[in-house]
């Protein structure tokens, strides 16, 4: 019996692994699903009508606090801000949220950059 416990436990405890590895972001060695991500959830906020600027435990899970300093300060600037910052609009399409690709992706290090495009299809 003891042994069937310790099975059942072993088991038990790579579902919960399995599923909070689900939970989290995409790995850092992942950047361009990263990116996609972000951009899912962030455009999905848009289309509710609410700020995802305001949800600060999500952003935090994607933009550094010293982006989103920079940011608050431009948008308190004397010129405010144009447009949003992540999707370089002031408007947007409902469908970017699930035609998000990504180009130009580069890593050196521990960086990574790339570019984000939203299809307009």
């Amino acid at each position: 019996m003891k042994p069937l416990a310790a099975v059942l436990t072993m088991i038990f405890a790579l579902v919960i692994f399995a599923s909070a590895r689900a939970a989290e972001p995409a790995s850092p060695s992942d950047p361009a699903n990263t990116i996609r991500s972000f951009y899912h959830w962030y455009v999905t906020v848009l289309i509710a009508n609410k700020d995802p600027m305001k949800n600060g435990a999500e952003m935090k899970r994607f933009v550094t606090d010293r982006l989103r300093n920079e940011i608050d300060k431009m948008v308190k600037g004397p010129d405010g801000l144009d447009g949003d910052y992540f999707v370089d609009a002031q408007d947007f399409d409902n469908k970017w949220a699930k035609s998000i690709s990504v180009s130009n992706l580069k890593i050196r290090g521990t960086n990574a950059t790339a570019e984000r495009i939203a299809s307009r299809k």
